[in-house]
């Protein structure tokens, strides 16, 4: 079992990867004509607009795509037609009050975002999308936990090429009114498409009415009304950040600022959802192993730490012409955050893989408090960070902020007797240590110093560490 376990993360990755590296190529062509036409005021407009989104989502949704997931993949076969049915009723009655929530807080929202209340109906036009994200979640939950990840990445495609197409012409005529328009229509698009996909991937769910679906999803709105207070707690973190620049700095900072962690978070992000497509239901599916739970979590470390360790070296060399290309010269100065926080990728991955150890298991108040303060102190590390180093400061903050989450998620762990392991902590401890050195060899001698010394043996050394051994397999 350890042997393959690489080698199925591997292939599950594979699977998604040619996908999200499309729907990456799409976002970063929006992006591009987002700061081309519209400049760094545009980009934070759509920064506010998405912080919001989450912020109201992640509220009145009760993270239902986490939860859905955990129940679905732990319910017998039998039992599933009837979970679906209890999610997709729940679904509709949380998006019913997502969307409620953002038309009731739409003149706050403006006031705290922008500094009036006159663009009130923007944040009330939110309210769509509100409510479709929160629907799109019970879909995908179905769509995960049935194991279609083919489906799962046709969704996330579909949706980002219907914005790009529409975002070209809309930003060029429209200019900053374009915003909003681009960012519901991506979301309608995920959700439409998201129902689609279930009806035609998955068997048709059992139906069932409001009160008994509500009653049946009573462990799976517990569980998420822990998620909930963990990610509102991590996104309001990144809203009072937001915020935060806007009014200490300009929409301009702002703009740099939310084109950075497009580059070092977002992006990544997506890699990492890739992973959990996967990984996720696997874990919850043997949440009564301790030991295959931790077999699978130390695999989960070493198969992410050595794939991204050369990504993140290969990108600290080209992060100067990779800003120049993806948005302006007037972004260069995002360029110290990006170099450093993109090394926080790694002790990320690591934090990632602990902590839906925990979720898998259903300790919904331990992930709770594990995220929220995580994002208390990288809130407190950003704004210090910022203030003292500017831009660098955001980067060595990034790194700092995602090793503690790590180290908090691991110790939550060891409570249940699931340890990362060893190996795979000192592994990622250097590797990250490897990445902060090729950017300190860059800043000091130029960026070929880390391509020519740290690539050429990293590369195939990685590549040996997760690629299945033809030899060895002959041999047996």
């Amino acid at each position: 079992m350890a042997g393959s376990l690489p080698q199925r993360i591997v292939r599950a990755m594979g699977l998604f990867g040619g996908t999200q590296l499309a729907v990456i190529a799409l976002g970063i062509l929006r992006n591009k004509f987002l700061a081309l036409w519209l400049g760094p005021a545009g980009v934070g407009l759509n920064a506010i607009f998405i912080s919001t989104q989450d912020l109201v989502t992640s509220a009145a949704g009760l993270n239902l795509r986490a939860g859905g997931v955990r129940e679905l993949s732990a319910a017998p076969p039998g039992a599933r037609q009837r979970m679906a049915g209890v999610v997709l009723r729940t679904a509709a009655f949380l998006a019913a009050c997502g969307g409620a929530l953002m038309l009731l807080l739409s003149g706050a929202f403006s006031l705290w975002s922008l500094g009036e209340a006159s663009h009130w109906w923007w944040f009330a036009l939110l309210a769509i999308g509100a409510a479709a994200a929160i629907r799109l979640d019970a879909d995908m939950a179905i769509l995960q936990a049935e194991g279609h990840i083919r489906a799962l990445a046709r969704v996330t495609l579909v949706a980002a090429a219907t914005a790009t197409a529409a975002a070209i012409p809309l930003y060029r005529l429209l200019r900053i009114e374009a915003v909003l328009p681009v960012y519901l229509l991506m979301t309608l698009t995920y959700a439409a498409w998201a129902a689609r996909e279930r009806r035609r991937c998955c068997r048709p769910p059992t139906r069932t009415g409001l009160r008994n679906a509500l009653r049946h999803a009573g462990p799976m709105l517990r569980l998420g009304a822990y998620l909930t207070l963990a990610v509102v707690a991590e996104r309001l973190a990144g809203y009072l950040f937001v915020v935060f620049l806007s009014r200490e700095a300009s929409e301009s900072v702002l703009g740099l600022y939310q084109a950075g962690y497009t580059m070092v978070c977002s992006y990544v992000t997506v890699v990492l959802t890739a992973i959990s497509a996967e990984y996720y239901p696997r874990l919850a599916a043997v949440a009564s192993s301790r030991l295959r739970m931790q077999t699978f979590a130390r695999g989960e470390v070493k198969v992410a730490v050595w794939l991204l360790t050369p990504a993140v070296v290969a990108f600290v060399c080209v992060s100067g012409p990779v800003t120049r290309m993806l948005y302006s010269e007037e972004f260069m100065a995002a360029v110290p955050y990006l170099d450093l926080g993109v090394c926080g990728i790694l002790p990320r991955a690591y934090a990632f893989s602990m902590a839906y150890v925990i979720l898998a298991r259903g300790e919904g108040r331990a992930y709770a408090l594990t995220l929220a303060a995580g994002a208390a102190a990288g809130l407190a590390l950003r704004v210090g960070g910022y203030l003292t180093l500017g831009f660098a400061g955001l980067g060595a903050a990034c790194v700092a902020e995602y090793a503690l989450c790590g180290l908090m998620a691991a110790l939550a762990c060891r409570r249940y007797g699931i340890d990362a392991g060893r190996a795979a902590t000192v592994l990622t401890a250097c590797a990250t240590a490897l990445c902060v050195g090729a950017v300190a060899a860059k800043a000091a001698f130029g960026w070929w110093v880390p391509a020519a010394a740290v690539l050429p043996w990293l590369v195939p050394l990685a590549a040996r560490q997760v690629l299945p051994r033809r030899r060895s397999a002959k041999r047996c």
